[in-house]
């Protein structure tokens, strides 16, 4: 049996849940494709069936009623309170100096995320999309391709990212010279001397940030340069 996450569902006044049955005369397509969708695994008290689409969009008879009235349901992509019962935490990192416009409306999580269909992360688990989807879907000129890559991009822009919100500008997950020598090691072969990639980079190092000290400021890739100076 699938082990299954119990959540509290939201709420809408006066409406009784209907189960996920009723759903699926008007919303076929939807749940259709449900039954391998990481939302799944959802379920909540109250709830007829197996698959709970009012675990999200909270109890439907009101919505069933009007035929489907505006405003008769939850709808958790205007607004990301429904996600937040669960993802706690993805509510703290959007509230950080650095993220994406979701808290002022701009965005919404299934922007990036299928709540609906296979895995809520595009590029997790055993999916074949190919990294970074979702990211060049809005950042298309950072997506390449390009002659000399940033060999980063191969293990996704959270690689260097966090997509939800960071204290660092462009949500990075650090703000200095730090960020790069988590890939690119470090050796202080003698007393000032800071081997990185072969070339004494001591004397760069205290001007700023790998990218913005004029070395590396292609930092997604370059079509000229292997050191993806340009």
């Amino acid at each position: 049996m699938t082990e299954r996450t119990i959540v509290a569902p939201p709420q809408v006044a006066g409406a009784n849940y209907v189960g996920s049955q009723k759903c699926s005369e008007c919303h076929d397509k939807v749940t259709s494709k449900f039954h391998n969708a990481t939302h799944a695994k959802l379920s909540a008290p109250g709830i007829k069936g197996e698959i709970g689409c009012e675990a999200c969009h909270g109890p439907a008879s009101i919505h069933v009623k009007s035929g489907g009235g505006t405003g008769t349901i939850v709808n958790p992509g205007a607004s990301p309170e429904t996600c937040f019962q669960c993802h706690l935490d993805k509510q703290g990192e959007f509230n950080l100096p650095f993220s994406h416009p979701v808290m002022n409306g701009k965005m919404g999580c299934s922007d990036c995320h299928s709540p609906h269909e296979g895995s809520a992360v595009a590029e997790g688990g055993t999916n074949f999309d190919p990294v970074n989807s979702s990211c060049v879907k809005c950042h298309v000129s950072q997506g390449g391709p390009y002659v000399f890559e940033h060999e980063a991009s191969r293990e996704g822009c959270v690689a260097c990212h966090n997509p939800h919100g960071s204290m660092n500008a462009k949500m990075l997950k650090a703000r200095n010279a730090n960020l790069c020598l988590q890939c690119h090691f470090q050796q202080q072969t003698s007393a000032g001397v800071i081997l990185i990639g072969g070339r004494d980079h001591a004397p760069f190092l205290s001007r700023g940030t790998c990218w913005s000290a004029g070395c590396h400021e292609a930092v997604h890739g370059s079509h000229v340069s292997s050191s993806l100076r340009f």
